[in-house]
């Protein structure tokens, strides 16, 4: 494999939780430049020793200003901006990479990318790193396997009612609260109603709820429906949390209301502090004729000594950072150009950017 020269200048636009984390992982390694249209993040930037230039995705000729130095872009901004991005790269003839689920509009850019430019859609942790846990897990059972996945980000130590803070962009959870969920029922790619399927269980000897919400596994679920007849994905909260959510939506009617709710928790949870992401995949059917389960699970952490991100942020940027360093090593080829999933996840846990987090 030959080193690929050409992927050592990086643009990540979004310098937010972590597009600023990516930032500091790469440094001192990769050439990168950190792009927001905001001058609080800006600032923050500056102030870690990161080349900041001011950008606003919305205008092309910012983009443009960009790229044309640039050998990789990162779309770090979020999931409705992620497509202008992944289009002027792959015109540009430009690696690509981002943290969002897919839809058509980044599906379609990913059609005008260069065959041997690395055009990688949902690179965090889930879509993400859970995506190639779960390919792997039902790729070692028959077809016809199920896949049950649970992942969530919480506080390390619940502080209200909720159980839950600011950990990462309050739209983004509204949405996934709201929105209808990707699942694969008896063989069929189906949609299901967001907060339903609720479960009790117990992780480390703790115990969680999880319960459906969207947004995590479109492209996982097409990668895996010639092999599935099952799949459905949960997020992970403290117990009590989806009642109070319920109350907040249904009975107090802010789930038409949006703007409202929004303000309500912007107000009232805590932001940032400390956090963990569980993840647990289990794979159920059949292996040679026997019946078969595989399971994975695990917890992540930012490393004792301190740091400034949370465990969410450093995992997600973790992950896009280890393949990233196989891209520029040449250790990505063929359809891991196209489809992280099919990057060996314990590749990617034995990276460098993953020591300490896994406890």
């Amino acid at each position: 494999m030959t080193q690929d020269r050409r992927a050592g200048r990086v643009a990540i636009f979004g310098a937010g939780r972590v597009g600023l984390c990516l930032a500091d992982l790469l440094a001192g390694d990769w050439d990168v430049t950190l792009a927001d249209c905001t001058e609080e993040a800006l600032a923050t930037a500056a102030a870690a020793g990161h080349a900041a230039v001011h950008a606003d995705v919305s205008r092309g000729e910012d983009i443009g200003r960009l790229l044309a130095g640039t050998d990789l872009v990162v779309a770090a901004v979020p999931d409705r901006l992620a497509p202008r991005l992944a289009r002027a790269a792959a015109d540009a003839g430009l690696h690509y990479l981002d943290f969002s689920d897919p839809c058509d509009e980044t599906r379609a850019a990913g059609t005008r990318a260069a065959p041997d430019r690395a055009f990688l859609p949902g690179c965090g942790i889930s879509p993400g790193l859970v995506d190639s846990i779960a390919h792997e897990l039902a790729s070692r059972l028959d077809p016809g396997c199920d896949l049950d996945i649970r992942v969530g980000a919480i506080p390390a130590s619940r502080t209200n009612r909720l159980g839950y803070g600011l950990i990462w962009n309050l739209d983004g959870l509204l949405a996934e609260y709201t929105r209808p969920c990707a699942a694969i029922v008896e063989g069929e790619r189906v949609f299901l109603p967001p907060l339903s399927g609720r479960e009790e269980f117990t992780f480390d000897g703790n115990a969680y709820e999880a319960f459906l919400t969207a947004g995590s596994i479109g492209g996982l679920a097409a990668l895996v429906a010639p092999r599935v007849s099952n799949l459905v994905f949960r997020t992970i909260r403290y117990p009590g949390h989806l009642d109070y959510m319920l109350l907040l939506l249904d009975d107090l009617g802010l789930r038409s209301r949006r703007d409202l709710l929004g303000t309500v928790l912007r107000n009232g949870l805590p932001a940032g502090g400390a956090d963990v992401v569980l993840a647990e995949v289990r794979a159920m059917g059949w292996r040679a004729g026997r019946p078969a389960q595989e399971r994975f699970a695990m917890r992540l952490a930012p490393p004792p000594a301190g740091t400034r991100h949370g465990a969410l942020a450093v995992a997600s940027a973790a992950h896009a950072a280890a393949l990233m360093d196989m891209l520029r090593a040449g250790g990505l080829a063929g359809q891991a150009l196209r489809v992280p999933a099919l990057v060996s996840h314990d590749a990617i846990l034995a990276s460098r950017f993953f020591a300490g987090l896994c406890g």
